[in-house]
């Protein structure tokens, strides 16, 4: 999959902040620190690394020009059937999204797998399986200027990640599109 990671820092702020909202609501731990991650997209499931299909994905992640994405994640919820405990925008988080698309699309012309939900908002997980738990109370915003995404293999069931590539966004590439406005009628 292709993810957004907060800075170390930020990661370890949130994953505190996570485990002191279970502490008394939950049996679970939050995901460790290192492993909180906005996924932007998938690629199929597979039983371990395809290495083909891998190196075909980096070379096309390579050639992308994207600029770095502001995340900021406000509020809480449960995501997943209402499993998992994850933060997310309230907004939404457009460039996210956008740069998401671009990727999606770059892979789709080189007949790569790609998986994206253009219905999921972008997220990260914070406890996976928390069962029946409020939502966690936000007193300030998570937010961080992605300056890289990466290419990751997760291991199902181990909670461990394999890195395979990272790249560095470009603040000189185009800017990412504007949403267009609704039109306004004058009367």
């Amino acid at each position: 999959m292709f993810v957004l990671k907060p800075s170390n820092p930020l990661g370890l702020i949130m994953h505190g902040d996570a485990m002191i909202h279970a502490a008394n609501e939950n049996t679970r731990d939050a995901y460790p620190a290192d492993l909180l991650h906005m996924s932007l997209l998938c690629m199929e499931q597979f039983e371990e690394p395809p290495m083909p299909l891998i190196e075909a994905t980096k070379m096309v992640a390579a050639s992308l020009q994207a600029r770095p994405v502001p995340i900021t994640l406000d509020s809480s919820a449960l995501f997943g059937g209402k499993r998992h405990l994850a933060l997310y925008r309230a907004r939404g988080n457009p460039m996210a999204v956008q740069f998401a698309q671009m990727l999606r699309r770059a892979l789709a012309r080189h007949n790569l797998p790609n998986c994206w939900m253009a219905d999921t908002t972008p997220h990260v997980t914070l406890i996976y399986g928390c069962g029946r738990i409020e939502p966690m109370p936000i007193e300030r915003n998570y937010a961080w200027i992605a300056g890289e995404f990466m290419l990751v293999y997760s291991h199902h069931g181990e909670t461990r990640h394999e890195e395979f590539g990272r790249w560095s966004f470009d603040p000189n590439a185009p800017a990412y599109p504007t949403r267009p406005e609704q039109l306004r009628m004058m009367i």
